[in-house]
């Protein structure tokens, strides 16, 4: 193919150390723009004369942009390879983050924070698209790793950081930062990333779009494999919506100490993704993921169990999200590549409705989680449950069968 051949004359036959991380850095500004202000958040309020709950709804036009733009940005990319949507995506990355550090307000805010997703769901997207152009199977399964041990930093590191900047800088300036990592990240990926898709394996232009996305949605193998995805991610973050209230009313710790254990399970994702291609490599994708969520089905209705007979423990509870967190970061891989390698046409197009798929899902099971009072872990463990149960009968149904 031409895209591979291409991928060799840049000395990008194998995955290289360096080019995942440029594609992991892509990827870290959506996750960094929701988490590096979230302890500025009670003074934002008292600054733009608004409510807590106002501030907040800056975060949720920020995930919907991130989740409606990554359809039109694939398409783009499918046309117009990937270097120039990714441009002009950091490029509205940075007007936008200036527009919110100097919004005057919370309507404004609102709005820039909008135009922000949109920006930084080009990395996301393009990145992803990217590895789909030059690579497949355990190759793919290197870079999508790579990233997502820089994107899996995030979470842990940006609150801590964001409350330290908090201290020398008011909070429009950690929109300004943001800016300026948006031209970081432009300068690098123009200097560093080939154009990945070359012109006689664009689609032409005036091709209308709908029908790709019809035909990837009628791909029973690729659509399976983006649910498990979105269940992988769901693991995650359902989690951390409840861990608020089940730390602080159930298990009476404070603040402090409840981040210091989602930190850790952050940590042990993280450092599980990297094992993943290699697990990759010995038993395939969707062999993987079938004994992983298997094994996590198992571990989460041995707690639902004991959760229905007696107290859980904090140790217990702890190692169990620790071992779910392992399973999400073993999971996410395999089933996002898995996913990419079913699409048939445009990897751009199959990117951007792997990413709305994926934040879709996780979106329902967190709102799922959040219905339910935090008097007992039940509620957390029966959508956990449940994803799991779901990804479980995908992964079976998907599974290679004998020849």
């Amino acid at each position: 193919m031409a895209g591979r051949g291409e991928a060799v004359a840049n000395g990008l036959a194998r995955p290289s150390f360096a080019f995942g991380i440029a594609l992991g850095f892509l990827s870290v500004l959506g996750p960094l723009s929701i988490d590096l202000y979230l302890p500025a958040m009670p003074e934002m309020a008292r600054i733009l004369g608004t409510t807590t709950g106002a501030v907040q709804r800056t975060l949720s036009a920020f995930f919907l942009a991130l989740a409606a733009a990554q359809i039109p940005i694939g398409s783009f990319g499918d046309r117009y390879g990937r270097r120039l949507p990714l441009a002009i995506g950091l490029i509205l990355f940075m007007i936008a983050s200036v527009g919110c550090a100097t919004a005057r307000g919370i309507d404004a805010l609102i709005a820039w924070r909008f135009l922000q997703g949109c920006g930084a769901c080009a990395g996301t997207a393009i990145a992803r698209a990217m590895i789909r152009d030059l690579h497949s199977g355990h190759e793919a399964a290197r870079l999508m790793a790579l990233s997502f041990l820089i994107i899996g930093i995030s979470p842990v590191a940006a609150p801590y950081l964001g409350s330290l900047l908090l201290a020398f800088v008011p909070w429009r300036g950690l929109f300004l930062l943001l800016a300026g990592l948006g031209l970081v990240a432009l300068v690098c990926a123009w200097s560093l990333l080939p154009e990945s898709l070359p012109r006689e394996r664009r689609a032409p232009r005036g091709t209308p779009i709908l029908p790709a996305y019809v035909a990837l949605l009628a791909n029973p193998r690729f659509l399976a494999w983006a649910l498990v995805a979105g269940i992988a991610t769901t693991i995650p973050f359902a989690f951390v919506t409840a861990a608020p209230f089940v730390f602080t009313r159930i298990y009476a710790l404070d603040p402090h100490d409840y981040s210091l254990l989602l930190a850790l399970n952050a940590g042990c994702s993280i450092v599980a993704t990297q094992f993943a291609p290699g697990l990759m490599r010995r038993w395939g994708g969707p062999r993987l993921v079938l004994r992983i969520s298997a094994l996590a089905l198992a571990l989460t209705a041995a707690l639902g169990l004991w959760a229905l007979t007696a107290p859980v423990p904090l140790p217990l509870f702890q190692l169990f999200t620790v071992s779910l967190f392992v399973a999400s970061g073993l999971m996410l891989t395999p089933a996002a590549i898995t996913a990419l390698d079913a699409a048939s046409g445009g990897a751009g197009a199959a990117a951007g409705l792997l990413g709305t798929i994926q934040l879709a899902i996780t979106a329902a099971a967190s709102a799922s989680v959040s219905l339910f009072p935090a008097l007992s872990i039940s509620p957390l463990v029966g959508v956990l449950g449940t994803a799991l149960s779901l990804a479980l009968l995908l992964a079976f149904l998907q599974r290679p069968r004998p020849a």
